[in-house]
């Protein structure tokens, strides 16, 4: 690999690690920004995310990208100053620290391309604009003390004073061979009741036992803290302040003594040479997608390898019955299936993600709407911990973006009208996830205005997409359907975040090619929810190979419901229906939807394969069944990609044959039969 080639792999890397700390920003100034609305801002969130902008700046140096560089620059230095408190943190200031972040996300979605110094210019000089100088009373400290903090612990100290909070130094021993998860299960617990300031290792360490004082500052007491502390590890605690208390107690007069431990660390702030390591804390391993692609083919390959070894170990049987060849290939046949299926378990779990990952991506996004519609909304999630494939939660960013926007837009009422019937001022946007059987279900649900049914049909008439006959003969999860044709929209007029008629098309496209299908249910001034049914992984599946017209196809077994044997001439009647399990299923020959005419005489017994997804059926008609196995599904060039097919897989030496997609077929049928009435 050349010298491109490794820089070009570190670019990645890189983009990699800049999305991390990007996401983990965003998370950040959520935090602040609910913290600016109820008053009170936590110093650690505020000093998190200027590390996270000091970090991107560095980073941004060292392979020269010089957009994020500068920009991640100046919102470094705006954040410093928060965090130092010598500016006010404004509602200005905010909205451009966020613009600043969302910017910055934009920068590395387009991986160095494309010109941002316009945008970059217009939010350093709203970020200029937001520092309001901040007047800082001096208090009288120790100075003694002062000369061992930093400039930000300082500043730190200083304010916990202002509060009037008191400030402690908590001492805690260790032995040194296990000191480190001990002082992180100490400084875990002191930061649910207090504001950690500063850790120094002490003067009294040995050999043998390591002391920390850790300097806090808490509206808690003496004996509050020490009780706290105690089960975890030996401590004790000195008074430098203690404003907070009645009465001030006889331990406060030993404040001096206090400031002494500290002040007499001859080796400065670092801490004791045994705890340096290069060594990563994480056991992570980022891998590119493509190559967990690439495993899936050889797994596949190999799966072609065991069926042919399953074959011959077959024909050994019938020929030698009891033959020790034939015995003992079986064995390792049988074998080397079950370790294939935990090779495909396995990879399939790298692959799998929580869907958590994606939900937190639209917090800042619903944050920065709602803010720029005049609206509130608040965003609530559930099934966090659901786990879909990698590449099926990228896929289903723009889609779940998109029903976002229009919920936000078409749906939540403005806070005025929404009290006005009897609503709360805030509106809420809930995404839930659970699995059902071999697919996830996603919601995206609201307590907004609903979706008139009436109006949809009248809009999609009056923008003529299709005919006032056509709209009469709908019914109503039909006409709800409508809100995904091309171009349709219930504005007359394009705002920031709809009105085009481009975005709940796309939604339907991008679900479809996930062979995923989208339902929706309304109640007209309560709320809407959407549906999104989605296969859990399309790497690698099981497959019925089945037979028709002499062609062979592979169906996608998760979406097969069950499967009948058909008496000769079921469809001969002309009819678009059969009857299965007393329910009317729509039914279609398989190479007649390929567009294939079948010979006079043709008619033998068939199966009927009936498939789909949530309460959509569909019978596929098929001369045979041939039978089931694993397969790899590989994308086809949309060009040569016909409806009704989700890709290909190879068979080995059985050649290469189409996977079905059973959503595309059964939403082309239902289309087809009803294309007469439409425009």
């Amino acid at each position: 690999m050349n010298n491109s080639d490794i820089k070009g792999e570190r670019f990645k890397e890189f983009l990699a690690e800049a999305e991390d700390i990007l996401n983990s920003m965003g998370k950040g100034l959520l935090k602040l920004g609910k913290g600016v609305k109820a008053g009170i801002i936590d110093p650690a969130v505020l000093n998190s995310i200027f590390r996270s902008a000091h970090t991107l700046k560095g980073m941004s140096g060292v392979f020269e990208f010089r957009d994020m560089g500068s920009l991640s620059h100046s919102l470094e230095d705006t954040l410093d100053l928060l965090r130092m408190g010598r500016i006010t943190l404004t509602d200005d200031t905010l909205d451009s620290v966020m613009a600043a972040h969302e910017l910055l996300v934009r920068i590395v979605s387009a991986r160095g391309l494309g010109d941002f110094s316009e945008e970059i210019e217009g939010i350093k000089q709203g970020l200029a604009r937001g520092h309001v100088k901040k007047s800082k009373p001096r208090e009288q400290i120790n100075k003694e003390l002062l000369s061992i903090l930093t400039e930000y612990e300082e500043h730190r100290f200083r304010e916990c004073l202002r509060d009037g909070r008191n400030i402690y130094i908590v001492t805690v021993k260790f032995p040194i061979t296990s000191f480190d998860k001990g002082y992180v299960s100490v400084t875990e617990i002191l930061k649910t009741e207090s504001e950690l300031i500063a850790t120094l290792p002490s003067t009294k360490s040995s050999h043998e036992v390591l002391y920390f004082d850790i300097l806090i500052g808490t509206v808690r007491g003496k004996g509050f803290i020490d009780d706290l502390v105690r089960p975890l590890a030996e401590a004790e605690i000195s008074v430098l302040a203690e404003p907070s208390a009645k009465h001030a107690s006889p331990q406060a007069s030993k404040s001096e003594p206090a400031l002494e431990i500290i002040s007499g660390h001859g080796h400065g702030r670092h801490l004791d040479a045994s705890r340096e390591t290069l060594r990563r804390v994480s056991n992570t391993v980022r891998v590119n997608i493509s190559k967990l692609d690439n495993i899936m083919n050889i797994i596949s390959e190999l799966g072609i390898l065991k069926t042919g070894i399953s074959g011959i170990s077959s024909r050994l049987k019938v020929e030698r019955e009891f033959s020790s060849y034939s015995i003992e290939l079986s064995r390792s046949e049988k074998y080397l299936e079950r370790k294939l299926s935990e090779l495909r378990d396995s990879v399939l779990d790298v692959r799998m993600v929580p869907i958590g990952q994606l939900f937190g991506r639209f917090e800042t996004l619903i944050n920065k709407l709602s803010r720029e519609a005049g609206k509130e909304i608040r965003m609530i999630t559930h099934g966090d911990e659901t786990e879909l494939d990698k590449l099926i939660v990228e896929e289903l960013a723009d889609p779940l973006m998109h029903i976002i926007r229009n919920v936000l837009d078409h749906a939540i009422e403005a806070p005025s009208a929404r009290e006005a019937m009897g609503k709360q001022r805030a509106g809420t946007i809930t995404l839930s996830a659970y699995q059902k059987g071999n697919h996830v279900v996603l919601e995206v649900k609201d307590d907004g205005a609903g979706i008139d049914a009436e109006l949809v049909r009248e809009k999609a008439v009056e923008k003529g997409l299709i005919t006032r006959e056509y709209a009469k003969s709908l019914s109503r999860q039909e006409t709800l359907d409508l809100l995904f044709l091309p171009g349709f929209s219930t504005r007359d007029f394009v705002s920031e975040t709809s009105g085009r008629g481009v975005g709940m098309d796309v939604v339907k496209e991008n679900i479809t090619k996930l062979s995923g299908i989208i339902d929706i249910e309304t109640v007209k001034g309560r709320g809407t929810r959407f549906l999104l049914t989605i296969p859990i992984t399309l790497a690698i599946i099981q497959a019925l190979i089945v037979e028709d017209l002499g062609r062979r196809y592979a169906v996608p077994l998760n979406s097969v419901i069950e499967i009948v044997e058909l008496p000769p001439g079921e469809m001969d009647s002309g009819s678009e229906y059969i009857t299965v399990n007393d329910r009317s299923v729509p039914a279609v020959r398989l190479s007649s939807f390929f567009g294939k005419d079948r010979p006079f005489g043709a008619e033998a017994s068939s199966y009927g394969i009936v498939a789909g997804l949530a309460e959509h059926r569909l019978c596929v008609m098929v001369d045979g069944l041939v039978e089931e196995l694993e397969v790899v599904i590989k994308p086809l060039p949309r060009m040569l990609k016909p409806a009704g097919i989700a890709g290909a897989t190879d068979m080995g030496e059985k050649g290469t044959i189409l996977v079905l997609d059973i959503t595309g077929i059964l939403e082309h049928v239902l289309k087809e039969r009803k294309a007469p009435a439409r425009a």
